[in-house]
């Protein structure tokens, strides 16, 4: 599958002599029928990290339904109304046609390749690994949304039209076997490149292929915490692995794309904020409210996640610093605190992974005792995942962190901070993963805290709780329909509440 890659190309002008072949006339420079393995990863690596940080109601609403933001005049997606634009069908199709499909033929096209020496042997087996490394996110991501989903019958379309459903389980234990590998390979391989400039993430040098193996084994430990609570052996056998291997040490490994001012390149959130002209979205009551109470004053970050209008100002209620829209209802957006303008810089990174997601999970890890040390070891992540959030996002003022993570409220040994660990790590986690929509929710999902409620406008639709999944696309209920229907009812139904494999409470 051949496609045009228009990412970071050059053009390159075309010197035709007048003794060219004739031949040579019925060839079209604009519409090229080759490419190379390069473009089409760079292409892959792009489009999904898009599909990822994206906010557009026709791709991507993952922050809705983890109630960090909310919408203003059409508040459809906000009520849980997928269908109507056909979300569903957009985030597989993306997925599997412009990611997942450009990494297998890039992947085909390095396989036929006959390396000189050695060293280019090397620099093939990394991109290799990379390429898998990616597609496992890829995979991830379809499972923990979707359930079920095609897996080893996926992207050969000229054998497997009709592609089953594999089960969620097993391709989540697959994808752990695949990227503890490819971690391997990387390792070997260390010396060597990979990608070089066509990859967009890590750049692709010879180092980045210590941050890629991080990346995978975090990967790894956030997959294998999700499944802790249905197959805790293998959990635990999984995380310690990773973790012993080495996961990302610090917010310069975090996984992210710094995207381009040229157009086309820019972050999606631009066009959806910015170029869009349009103000469709602000930040959440739920989500700004909790924020504003943890702490006299508000949390450290509140500034650099929302704004106050000027003119006109909104309304906001004594002893608060922001005001969040009411969440599944039609808002008036200068009524309302907004989203930072830090989001509306067309370079601001896309991240798919950080180090204080990584931390927080391992706190969860260590309290199901899948790791040493029990809660005082919990605490100690806990503590570096706001620490590496409050950094991440440009508080630097070591005292105010020091208080805030000793307030009663934050404090992890301090009752005030939760009933439960669960509680403890889902409140700081929810705020930490601002902006990461699809991380807030799958979170909220493994943990069930925060405690979210689905707006009136929801149960008025009979639609009762916070979705925990997609439904399947309609054109693969349509179109493949027989393996869609057995995924339905291998899953419990497809239906918006019905849980993951690994969301067992």
């Amino acid at each position: 599958m051949m496609k045009k890659v228009l990412l970071l190309m050059s053009v390159v002008g075309m010197m035709v002599s007048c003794s060219q072949d004739i031949t040579d006339m019925n060839v079209d420079p604009k519409r090229p029928t080759t490419t190379k393995a390069e473009y089409l990863f760079t292409n892959a690596e792009k489009k999904l990290v898009d599909q990822m940080v994206s906010t557009s109601v026709n791709n991507n609403v993952f922050r809705l339904f983890a109630q960090q933001w909310t919408e203003t005049t059409y508040p459809d997606e906000s009520q849980y109304n997928i269908t109507n634009r056909k979300i569903p069908d957009t985030h597989f199709l993306v997925l599997y046609r412009d990611v997942l499909a450009d990494f297998h033929d890039s992947r085909v096209m390095i396989e036929a390749t006959t390396p000189a020496t050695p060293a280019d042997e090397a620099i093939k087996q990394n991109k290799l690994a990379l390429i898998d490394v990616l597609e496992a996110y890829a995979y991830s991501v379809l499972v923990d949304t979707f359930g079920n989903v095609p897996y080893t019958q996926a992207i050969d379309i000229n054998k497997y039209p009709l592609p089953a459903y594999d089960d969620a389980k097993t391709i989540y234990q697959d994808l752990i076997k695949r990227l503890t590998a490819d971690v391997a390979v990387l390792k070997a391989n260390s010396t060597v490149a990979n990608f070089g400039a066509a990859d967009i993430i890590y750049q692709g040098t010879a180092a980045s292929n210590a941050k890629w193996a991080k990346f995978a084994n975090s990967l790894i430990i956030r997959m294998a915490v999700n499944m802790s609570d249905i197959d805790p052996a293998y959990a635990t056998t999984q995380v310690q692995a990773a973790l012993a291997s080495g996961a990302l040490a610090n917010n310069n490994d975090n996984t992210k794309l710094t995207y381009l001012t040229t157009s086309g390149n820019q972050n999606p959130l631009y066009a959806d904020l910015v170029t869009s002209q349009r103000f469709d979205f602000i930040p959440a009551e739920p989500f700004v409210s909790a924020m504003d109470a943890i702490v006299p004053g508000g949390d450290p970050r509140m500034p650099k996640y929302f704004t106050n209008l000027t003119s006109p100002a909104p309304v906001i209620p004594a002893g608060r610093t922001f005001v969040g829209g009411t969440y599944g209802a039609g808002n008036v957006y200068t009524s309302y605190s907004q989203i930072t303008s830090t989001l509306n810089n067309p370079v601001f990174p896309g991240t798919i992974f950080d180090f204080a997601e990584l931390n927080f999970l391992l706190a969860e890890a260590a309290e199901k005792n899948l790791i040493p040390g029990g809660s005082a070891q919990a605490k100690v992540y806990y503590d570096a995942g706001i620490r590496a959030s409050m950094a991440d996002w440009g508080v630097t003022n070591t005292a105010a962190i020091d208080a805030y993570i000793a307030s009663p409220k934050v404090d992890y040994n301090n009752p005030l901070s939760g009933a439960t660990y669960k509680e403890k790590i889902g409140t700081q986690a929810w705020f930490a993963l601002y902006n990461r929509g699809y991380e807030a929710w799958t979170s909220y999902r493994r943990l069930d805290f925060p405690v979210l409620k689905a707006p009136q406008a929801a149960i008025n639709k009979l639609i009762f709780t916070v979705p925990v999944r997609y439904t399947y696309p309609a054109a693969e209920v349509n179109i493949n329909t027989a393996n869609v229907t057995k995924a339905s009812a291998d899953i419990g139904g497809d239906l918006l509440n019905t849980k993951l494999f690994w969301d067992k409470f």
